[in-house]
């Protein structure tokens, strides 16, 4: 990832101290064995980490809820996480890589009401072409995390899907001992690069905003 050697645009949120360590992480891609490991044992609340069997909720296209249980990644920064800071975490959906990927392909043959081989080919290179982007951590959107709890296959963290969920449940969840992971230090600063990548990248310059007047 070519475009991450230059440090200087997250020179704010990466130490100094830090970034030959990072830099040589970051070389490994598309290794990402380096971003998690277990819960940390001495802070029980870090931004980042991923928790199981924690409610999510989104509006569909007829603006009703839906709530189900996923695993997710709590997104706050971890100076917002103790106790009477906010009502409120910020909570994103982990899905199983494998799975996404079938759903992907199945969605995508499904969109094709008649397919020949020819066609089913092209579905499948699709797929496969979609999977490299995704494992190598290259669509903003969604985060690639390496294997951990039942995700042997590693794991996408859907950061498009973001909800807000009561601070209660958080630690509800925390006392059930529903963490399953946390970051590293370079796999923290990763995230907040991805993040960043994410949120506040720069825009095309073919987007002209009005001036004030």
């Amino acid at each position: 990832m070519a475009e991450l050697d230059d440090f200087s645009r997250y020179a704010r949120i990466i130490p100094k101290e830090h970034i030959p360590a990072l830099s040589r992480d970051l070389k490994k891609i598309p290794d990402f064995s380096w971003l998690l490991g277990q819960p940390h044992q001495e802070i029980e609340r870090l931004q980042g980490d991923l928790l199981r069997d924690f409610p999510t909720v989104y509006l569909d296209e007829k603006v009703e809820a839906r709530s189900r249980n996923f695993t997710v990644m709590i997104l706050n920064n971890t100076c917002d996480l103790p106790d009477g800071r906010l009502d409120f975490v910020t909570a994103a959906p982990v899905v199983d890589f494998n799975k996404y990927l079938e759903f992907e392909r199945a969605r995508r043959l499904k969109a094709h009401t008649q397919l020949g081989e020819t066609e089913k080919a092209r579905v499948e290179d699709s797929v496969r072409e979609l999977a490299r982007v995704i494992r190598q951590n290259k669509k903003t959107e969604i985060l690639f995390v390496p294997k951990f709890g039942e995700f042997q296959g590693g794991a996408l963290v859907l950061l498009h899907l973001v909800c807000s969920v009561s601070t209660k449940i958080y630690h509800e969840a925390l006392r059930a001992k529903q963490r399953l992971a946390s970051f590293t230090q370079t796999g923290f600063y990763f995230l907040l690069i991805k993040l960043t990548t994410h949120i506040a990248r720069a825009e095309s310059t073919q987007v002209m905003r009005k001036e004030v007047a």
